[in-house]
């Protein structure tokens, strides 16, 4: 089965200067599990996940001895976010090294990707690297299941 025949094709796309507060929305709508950063041209050039953002905004999210120093105090937390991310857009908070997929590769290939980068969304990217579409573990188990009357 090909990638083609079960990717998401209904995405969130962005541009470099597309500010944090729109990525953040994008999210919110739950589009897709990514939000898509793509150059003039519509080529890919870095993603956009949920840790990312959370990353930027709040930067004792990734340190967990810095986390429980912290006061459980939600104007800490709020006066935090708006400081760290007032002034963000996607070229600031995104990946840009990216594993991608064909839409011509395999469920395997995909599982395979998943395995060896600790995925669990890849963007389908065309020949003139365009993103089509996205593919999820979730969604390869659904088929693979289904497919054999599970």
């Amino acid at each position: 089965m090909r990638l083609r025949e079960l990717m998401r094709t209904n995405l969130s796309r962005a541009r470099r200067d597309t500010p944090f507060g729109e990525l953040v929305a994008a999210h919110r709508r739950r589009d897709s599990r990514l939000v898509y950063v793509e150059d003039e041209a519509g080529r890919l050039v870095g993603v956009v996940s949920c840790y990312d953002l959370l990353r930027t905004a709040l930067p004792f999210y990734v340190d967990s001895g810095l986390a429980r120093a912290l006061p459980e105090d939600a104007m800490v937390v709020r006066e935090g976010f708006a400081a760290a991310c007032r002034d963000k857009t996607a070229g600031d908070v995104m990946t840009a090294e990216v594993v991608t997929v064909s839409p011509d590769d395999t469920v395997f290939a995909a599982e395979a990707y998943f395995a060896e980068g600790r995925h669990n969304v890849l963007p389908v990217v065309d020949v003139t690297g365009r993103v089509v579409g996205e593919v999820t573990r979730r969604t390869i188990l659904v088929v693979l299941a289904g497919s054999c009357g599970l």
